[in-house]
């Protein structure tokens, strides 16, 4: 029996295809295991040098096990973010400019320019000790929520209510390098670039069948989830190291992760999520905290050079922590005469109370 030749060649056009999208993924694998093996030298480093020894070892001979992608002293000289990636700069700023405009349009921000200020001032002074080649945009969402989220490109959101919820400068700096971390190693667009090359992949195998196709379709999932817990752990660790370069004491930020853990454990509404909800659950794909808070203290003791001193906290920030408070204070109001039955005192909430409670009720 003959086969027909256009079977032939679309047969032929079919393998060709499928060869040169599996080089294509295996450079996306080689990177990862690349980063891999980085992060498991990395915790080698830390268990070896745990012992009371290695903090005699000389300047130059410590250096060495420091060396290399996580060495603090070569930070904006270590081609963090670099990798596998469809988006360039430009594109991965408008996609992020574009998200900002969302949450901005939907979101109620924080008129006080002395707050606007501080966080301005203290993220862009996190920034200048990072490895990021962007640009940061950094604003204050007028809301009790407990979150610091950074977008693509370079646009960064603090609540209002993060400012309440701790306890000096050096653990806020801790959480804003954080997400800094993630717009520095470019984790949004690399994650992307991983889901696109992966569905490239895809679209070959569903001319296959059997175990081996369903096995191979299932590996997408998988990789993707492990990307997002590398990203994160590495979030942890370049955070702590642009905290430390920043003169903060990275310990805060452990605290910091602490205390918010503690507040994650009670039960979440069941308001309807807003635009900016949406977003920051989209970007949010946390392995467990005591998982991170364990890594973080390892690096910390084995990557960063030991400082005698240390920023903890600023008059500057109980200031604005302070502003903030009087901001959100109960106001007592007097009804005037024939505004009511009674002419008693009225409490009245805050502006940002009555927000989170008409949220809370949708």
């Amino acid at each position: 029996m003959k086969s027909h030749p256009f079977l032939i060649g679309y047969d032929a056009r079919l393998v060709l295809c499928i060869s040169s999208l599996l080089l294509c993924g295996q450079q996306v694998w080689a990177l990862d295991v690349q980063g891999s093996r980085t992060s498991n030298a990395a915790e080698a480093v830390s268990i070896s040098s745990a012992s009371p020894t290695a903090q005699t070892v000389p300047p130059t001979e410590a250096k060495t096990e420091k060396s290399g992608k996580y060495d603090v002293d070569r930070i904006g000289q270590r081609g963090i973010g670099r990798g596998l990636n469809l988006y360039s700069l430009q594109k991965e700023h408008a996609i992020g400019e574009s998200m900002a405009s969302a949450i901005d349009r939907s979101t109620r921000l924080v008129a006080d320019p002395d707050i606007n200020d501080y966080i301005n001032r203290l993220g862009q002074k996190i920034a200048r000790s990072s490895d990021a080649k962007v640009p940061f945009t950094i604003k204050v969402i007028d809301s009790p929520d407990h979150r610091v989220f950074g977008l693509p490109g370079g646009f960064l959101y603090v609540d209002k209510g993060l400012i309440m919820e701790l306890d000096s400068e050096a653990e806020l700096a801790g959480l804003m390098a954080h997400e800094i971390a993630h717009v520095a190693a470019r984790h949004a667009t690399r994650f992307a670039t991983r889901r696109r090359v992966w569905n490239m992949l895809t679209v070959p195998l569903g001319y296959i069948s059997g175990p081996a196709a369903i096995a191979t379709k299932q590996i997408g999932p998988l990789t993707s989830k492990k990307f997002s817990r590398d990203a994160e752990f590495e979030a942890d660790l370049l955070g702590i190291e642009y905290q430390y370069a920043a003169g903060y004491d990275p310990e805060a930020f452990v605290e910091a992760l602490e205390k918010l853990h503690r507040k994650a454990q009670t039960p979440p509404t069941t308001a309807k999520a807003s635009i900016r909800d949406q977003i920051v659950r989209a970007f949010a794909s946390y392995p467990p905290t005591e998982e991170r808070i364990r890594k973080v203290q390892t690096a910390i003791s084995t990557l960063l050079p030991n400082r005698s001193d240390y920023v903890l906290d600023t008059s500057e920030f109980q200031e604005v922590k302070a502003k903030v408070a009087w901001e959100d204070r109960p106001i007592l109001r007097r009804h005037r005469e024939g505004n009511g039955p009674t002419n008693g005192p009225v409490l009245h909430r805050s502006p940002s109370q009555e927000l989170a409670t008409v949220q809370a009720g949708r």
